[in-house]
């Protein structure tokens, strides 16, 4: 078993075993994924821009701004 450590700003360091059995490098983009209880992480496979790029956005651009007002307000 190995166990990571949560830092004061939130960061968690992934031990070292687990970073080269999954070629985890330092930049790479992981997802964290929620079931049930547990939380998942899984080492993204392809580029971020090339997600951004394909991915729809989650709601439109000025509703997310006008909510985005309205929590500065």
């Amino acid at each position: 078993m190995n166990i990571g450590k949560l830092s004061k700003k939130g960061q968690i360091v992934i031990p070292k075993e687990i970073r080269e059995k999954f070629g985890i490098k330092p930049g790479d983009a992981v997802i964290f994924k929620i079931q049930g209880e547990k939380v998942i992480l899984e080492r993204i496979q392809e580029k971020m821009s090339d997600i951004l790029i394909n991915s729809e956005p989650i709601e439109k651009s000025l509703d997310f701004q006008r909510k985005l007002r309205d929590e500065w307000e």
